[in-house]
C-alpha cells in the first residue's frame, strides 16, 4: 500500500500568542513576526552572495514549513545584508505591501527587490513617522526615518526604519542598523515611545550604536543581536554587551543561539533558543 507523504500545513494555526523570530542568517538581519492568526510580517530578508541569498535558503523554507501567508515586507535600509534575500521572498510569497525607508541609491539586491515588487503588483509605501500597519491583533508603528532628517545623510544606516511591534502591553523595538546619530534623533523626537520589553539591538551590536542614553530609554528585558559567527567586523562590541548587562537585559545572539523565538500572549514573554524554552522575568519598574 502506498503511503502518502506528509506535507507541511497549508493553513496557519491560530492562537492567542504572537511570535518574533530572529532568524540566524549569519551577518545580516531577517526578522519574522507571526500574528495571533498565523500570518507573517517580514522585516529585512538577510544577505546575498554570489549564486544565492538568505531569502531562498533560510527565510522561505522557514515560513513554508510553518504555513501561513506573508502579509507585509518591511525594509530597514538597502544594504545587502538586509535586502539580499528580499527579491526571492517577494517573488515567492507576494505580500500585499512593501514598506521602505526609501533612502536614495542602494545595492543591486535593493534594486532587484523593487523590480520584484513592481512585477508582482506589491504596493510600495515609503515609511514616515506615524505610519502603522495593523494585521490581526498586531500593530507595527514606525517612528523613523523622517525625510527632513534623511535628506542630508550619506549613510543608509542612519536612515534605518524604526518599528515598534505591539501586542497587548508587550512591545518589540526593531531598529535595523541605526547608529548613535539616529538614536539621538529618536531621543529628541520619540523618547516616550522607545520603551520596549524586547530590543533587536542596532547594527549587529556595533559600538557605533546602543548609546547609554538610548538603552536607558528602551530599558529592555531581552536584547537580541543578529550577528554572524566570527564576522570580520568584530560584532558584537564588548562595550555594547557590557552596556546591555548594566541595564539588566538578557542578551541572546544568533551566532551563539541560532534562531531566537520570542512568544507573548500580550502580557507574558517566553523565549525559545538553543532547544530550550523559558519565561522572562519582567521588571515592571522598567516600563
Amino acid at each position: 500500500m502506498a503511503i502518502a507523504p506528509v506535507l507541511p500545513p497549508l493553513t496557519p494555526s491560530r492562537s492567542d500568542r504572537v511570535e518574533l523570530h530572529v532568524l540566524d542568517v549569519g551577518q545580516g538581519d531577517a526578522i519574522l513576526v507571526r500574528t495571533n492568526r498565523g500570518h507573517w510580517i517580514l522585516l529585512d530578508a538577510g544577505p546575498a552572495w554570489r549564486g544565492g541569498d538568505a531569502g531562498r535558503t533560510t527565510v522561505l523554507p522557514y515560513m513554508l514549513r510553518r504555513g501561513g501567508s506573508l502579509e507585509a515586507f518591511v525594509l530597514s535600509h538597502p544594504h545587502t545584508d538586509h535586502v539580499g534575500g528580499a527579491a526571492s521572498v517577494l517573488n515567492a510569497m507576494r505580500p500585499h505591501t512593501y514598506w521602505d525607508a526609501a533612502f536614495a541609491g542602494g545595492s543591486d539586491a535593493y534594486i532587484a527587490s523593487l523590480a520584484a515588487a513592481r512585477q508582482d503588483g506589491i504596493e510600495w509605501h515609503r515609511v514616515h513617522p506615524g505610519d502603522s500597519i495593523q494585521i490581526d491583533g498586531v500593530s507595527v508603528s514606525f517612528l523613523a526615518p523622517d525625510s527632513a532628517w534623511t535628506v542630508g545623510l550619506k549613510d543608509p544606516n542612519l536612515a534605518s526604519t524604526i518599528a515598534v511591534v505591539r501586542y497587548g502591553v508587550v512591545r518589540f523595538l526593531l531598529v535595523g542598523d541605526a547608529e548613535r546619530a539616529e538614536e539621538d534623533w529618536l531621543l529628541a523626537h520619540h523618547r516616550d515611545e522607545l520603551h520596549a520589553q524586547v530590543l533587536k539591538v542596532g547594527h549587529h551590536g556595533s559600538s557605533t550604536s546602543s548609546s547609554d542614553a538610548f538603552l536607558a530609554a528602551v530599558h529592555p528585558d531581552v536584547a537580541v543581536i543578529s550577528v554572524g559567527a566570527g564576522n570580520m567586523y568584530g560584532h558584537p562590541s564588548n562595550d555594547v554587551l557590557h552596556a546591555l548587562s548594566r541595564i539588566g537585559a538578557e542578551v541572546l545572539r544568533t551566532d551563539e543561539a541560532g534562531t531566537v523565538i520570542v512568544r507573548t500572549d500580550g502580557v507574558h514573554i517566553e523565549i525559545e533558543a538553543k532547544g530550550d524554552k523559558w519565561e522572562v522575568a519582567h521588571d515592571s519598574s522598567k516600563h
